[in-house]
């Protein structure tokens, strides 16, 4: 047997116990039986000592004559209630099993390993004799061959090793041996199954275990969590969904009669998300129909579940809480404490991620990450460059609770914030680069992750952390049409700052100033711009003092100051020329540029225009160079010069596709549509802003597509479809409201009072706190479409229309469509259907 170290009265000593009332025996009979004292039994069984070597190789001699004495064991563990779901996953192990001879199901505790594997032999039995083995009450490994060969009803015979007399034993017939709960056996399950494969052709072995074995030719296959649906998915697809149908088996089972009508599907659909689709919490969390309603359910599922350690231990029942606890016990210490680390994450994150937040060496984490996921501690997404790990979250509940235990939380944590801060800050150039995209992939799989790091810097006073953040993430936020969230993070930490003059101070009044300009709040963003000079230029931070230079020089052009404009941006053109940064410098021209186009002098604007283009040209930068040739393009355009117009357009929208840069399509295609507008091929413009409509939303910049979207309105309208041209200008309007953009909006309420409309959603009071969007969505969806069409109506994608419909269910109270539909009548958003 495998005791714990003495003086822990654990598993050994407890399964000692178990064997000696299987046997029937008194400790002093089961002391005459080995040899010993009754002492050094009552020892063993109290955990103060354990078994010498000869003791526990008689002990797994006893243990095997009682395996061999108890009835034989049914093929299959014998189902207890019926079997719902899993079609895709038994079709995929189906073909497995012919193919492998050594299949393990992994996955954590929970996953419903044991009942898969079963279903899955029963429902296409394979031609040879199945041999089950449960493993869960098994310590000894040296028993395991003895139970392999009661099993097979083989005697041990006189001189013959017991290897031999089964091997002897395989050779009559093919064996499917199912090996359930191997994990706490790992190294000498591995073996077994390498020694039952080697002795016949005929065998093959399916084992469950919540880890990989890791023997030669092991095919691992691991269990996914139940099919759960999302929170804005039809009231058919919720039912149809594997959790959902669990659930109500379950209950049904518990409370004869329950059924789908007694409460709303979203209801039990957001119950089963919670649980992580987990089979064996929502088995538990449904015995509770009879006790509590479903959104009591909701609310007490982490104590229902005895996740809390400090819980007293129901008095029967198996609970969820000594699931995890049993597999965390099997983790190594190292491997414990990185599982508790890990726990930090909000969201998904990468290996480097983790070696950032661990107190372990950094080389040891791969190796560690490795054994986690093995362990079914971690899932894992594969990516084409860099996968991405995380953690369920009953399980990141069971860690968390871990850390916070361990006296380490605040050390992590503080590491974790740091980390975000730092790649914050690599965003602010990265994206701004050729990895751009990469960059912006990489900010949105670290979103929750971010917003839980600032509010960690605002809860314990780290203000310099969270003005180095939040100051880096402007281009971020500005790239996903996220001013007024990052405004309001930059607002909150200045404020805390106070007075300081120093370079984060700094940093965040230019990133404050930059969204408040973005947002069409110039006043503001003048005043912040004015204050970043004040603290830059006199600590002689250049790049940024020209940058704060350009932010208030665009303020003062909004605002109509154009001399005070000319001054702020010659002021940047000279600090860029002193630094010698040719791009910047061209951008500082370009600024000049627009300049000039206000003032009418539209030859010294073509003029700048073209010497901007040259130094981007001899720089060979081709995202600059297109966006410069845009610009021109958009000069010669108001002058019509048609034929220059698209020959730089043409050369642009080649650049932007060599890049594959959505945001410099969207920009191209909005510029060539406004080019055929000027010449009124009206046709011709809205399919351009139809493209750049929908470049500019896959890139995520909602600010630019409101440009696109009002163009495609008017196009509209002048193509005689009045109906479309509102519905494009009331799109506008609510998204321009939605992200704060006071001018873009100004433009959209003004091409709609051409057409005689009003934006009834952008402008007017709306109930229950829905944005202009939601409402929009809300009044669709109260029409009778369904979430694909209500993206092609508002040209956004499925997964948009989803968080809104969840945003709007939890906003309203509402559990489902139904209701919502019906509140949207009742509030006036949306006319009965006749």
């Amino acid at each position: 047997m495998n005791g714990e170290p003495p003086g822990a009265a654990g598993p050994a000593a407890a399964q000692l116990r178990l064997l000696r009332g299987r046997l029937g025996l008194s400790q002093e009979q089961l002391a005459r039986r080995l040899g010993v004292s009754f002492a050094t039994v009552n020892r063993w069984e109290s955990g103060r000592t354990q078994p010498s070597a000869r003791a526990r190789l008689a002990l797994a001699g006893l243990e095997a004559a009682a395996s061999a004495a108890a009835p034989a064991p049914p093929q299959l563990p014998a189902a207890q209630s019926s079997f719902v779901g899993r079609q895709r996953e038994l079709a995929e192990l189906g073909e497995l099993l012919g193919q492998a001879r050594l299949l393990t199901l992994t996955g954590p505790g929970g996953a419903g390993k044991t009942r898969l594997a079963a279903e899955l032999i029963g429902r296409s039995p394979p031609a040879a004799e199945v041999v089950f083995l449960p493993l869960e009450t098994v310590r000894d490994p040296e028993s395991l061959l003895p139970m392999v060969a009661s099993r097979l009803q083989v005697a041990d015979q006189p001189g013959v090793p017991l290897l031999e007399s089964v091997t002897a034993a395989l050779a009559d017939s093919p064996r499917l041996f199912l090996l359930d709960g191997a994990e706490h056996l790992r190294d000498a399950v591995a073996g077994l199954a390498s020694q039952l494969l080697s002795v016949s052709p005929g065998v093959r072995v399916l084992v469950t275990s919540r880890s990989v074995l890791g023997a030669p030719g092991e095919v691992c296959w691991t269990v996914p969590p139940l099919d759960c649906p999302s929170a804005a998915a039809g009231a058919a697809d919720v039912a149809a969904s594997d959790a959902v149908r669990l659930f109500l088996a379950r209950a049904s089972e518990r409370l004869p009669g329950f059924s789908a009508a007694d409460v709303a599907p979203h209801a039990i659909g957001e119950l089963c998300r919670r649980l992580d689709g987990l089979p064996l919490a929502i088995e538990l969390i449904a015995s509770w129909v009879s006790t509590l309603s479903i959104q009591e359910i909701v609310q007490q599922r982490a104590v229902l579940l005895d996740l809390d350690p400090a819980v007293p231990r129901p008095a029967r029942g198996r609970r969820l809480a000594e699931v995890i606890q049993a597999s965390y016990r099997l983790l190594q210490p190292d491997e414990q404490q990185l599982a508790a680390e890990l726990s930090v994450f909000a969201g998904t994150f990468t290996m480097p991620d983790a070696q950032a937040i661990s107190g372990a060496p950094g080389p040891a984490v791969p190796h560690l990450i490795r054994g986690l996921v093995d362990a079914s501690w971690l899932t894992v997404a594969r990516g084409a460059e860099q996968n991405r790990f995380s953690m369920l979250d009953t399980m990141r509940t069971f860690a968390a609770a871990q850390l916070a235990r361990s006296g380490a939380q605040q050390a992590v944590q503080a590491r974790h914030a740091a980390h975000l801060a730092e790649l914050a800050s690599g965003s602010e150039t990265g994206l701004a680069g050729p990895d751009s995209a990469a960059w912006a992939a990489r900010l949105d799989a670290a979103a929750a992750d971010a917003d839980q790091a600032l509010h960690w810097a605002d809860e314990n006073g780290e203000i310099t952390l969270g003005l180095v953040t939040s100051a880096a993430l402007w281009r971020w936020w500005l790239r996903r049409g996220r001013l007024s969230y990052g405004r309001a993070w930059l607002g909150r930490f200045l404020a805390q700052a106070g007075q300081r003059q120093d370079e984060p101070a700094g940093r965040a009044r230019r990133a404050a100033a930059l969204l408040a300009a973005e947002n069409g709040d110039f006043r503001e963003a003048a005043q912040q711009a004015r204050l970043a000079l004040r603290i830059l230029e006199p600590l002689g931070l250049r790049e940024q003092t020209a940058f704060a230079a350009t932010v208030l020089g665009s303020a003062h052009r909004y605002l109509g100051d154009r001399a005070a404009a000319r001054r702020s941006f010659a002021r940047a053109l000279e600090l860029r020329e002193a630094l010698g940064d040719q791009q910047a410098i061209s951008a500082a021209i370009n600024n000049m540029a627009l300049l000039a186009v206000d003032d009418g002098d539209l030859p010294q604007a073509r003029q700048l225009y073209e010497r901007a283009l040259a130094i981007k040209r001899r720089l060979g930068d081709q995202q600059s160079l297109a966006i410069g040739l845009a610009n021109l393009a958009d000069l010669l355009v108001r002058t019509s010069q048609w034929a220059a117009a698209a020959q730089a357009l043409a050369e642009a929208a080649g650049l932007a596709a060599d890049l594959g840069n959505r945001q410099l399509i969207g920009t191209v295609r909005c510029n060539q549509g406004n080019l055929a507008a000027r010449q009124q091929h009206w046709a011709e413009a809205a399919g351009h802003y139809a493209a750049a409509t929908a470049a500019y939303q896959e890139a995520g910049h909602t600010h630019d597509a409101v440009e696109a979207i009002i163009g495609r309105g008017r196009a509209a309208h002048r193509l005689g479809q009045p109906g479309e041209a509102a519905r494009q200008l009331r799109t506008a309007a609510a998204l321009a409201r939605e992200i704060g953009n006071e001018q873009r909006l100004a433009e959209a309420q003004a091409a709609l009072a051409g057409l005689g409309e009003t934006s009834d959603l952008a402008g007017s009071p709306r109930p229950g706190g829905l944005t202009a969007r939601q409402a929009e969505v809300l009044q669709l969806l109260a029409s009778g479409l369904s979430n694909k069409q209500i993206a092609v109506e508002l040209q956004l994608s499925p997964a948009t229309v989803e968080r809104h419909l969840a945003t709007i269910y939890r906003k309203l109270g509402m559990r489902g469509r139904v209701e919502a539909a019906r509140y949207a009548l009742a509030h006036g958003l949306a006319a009965p259907v006749l």
